[in-house]
């Protein structure tokens, strides 16, 4: 859980703390979701859901039928080796985290997600 969330007495102090402390930086999206959408809006069932909002870490497992990947998820560098399909031979720590949360899409191999930040 990150720390705004724990260390907030009010929703107006976590609102402060998203957009004055650069550690609060990644609450920012979720502030203005519920800013604009209402708590009720957001924090819902996930099976009645429209959208579902998940860490990259949480997706191992899951399958949604469209995946976005926000802009703080790292890219895996290239090190411009191809393994034996043409596809590139990464080093990057981040390439597991990132492995996870594209192959969340049900079809990878034919619908290949790309690195779009989200708005």
């Amino acid at each position: 859980m990150a720390a705004g969330l724990v260390l907030s007495a009010s929703w107006r102090e976590l609102q402060d703390y998203a957009a004055c402390d650069p550690a609060g930086r990644n609450l920012r999206p979720f502030v203005v979701l519920v800013n604009t959408h209402g708590p009720d809006a957001i924090l819902t069932d996930e099976s009645t859901a429209e959208v579902t909002v998940s860490a990259a870490d949480k997706a191992k497992g899951r399958e949604w039928p469209t995946v976005k990947i926000a802009d703080d998820l790292p890219e895996p560098k290239d090190t411009g080796q191809r393994d034996h399909h043409g596809h590139p031979i990464t080093e990057n720590t981040d390439a597991h985290l990132a492995y996870v949360a594209v192959t969340s899409h049900p079809r990878p191999e034919t619908t290949r997600p790309r690195w779009t930040a989200m708005d």
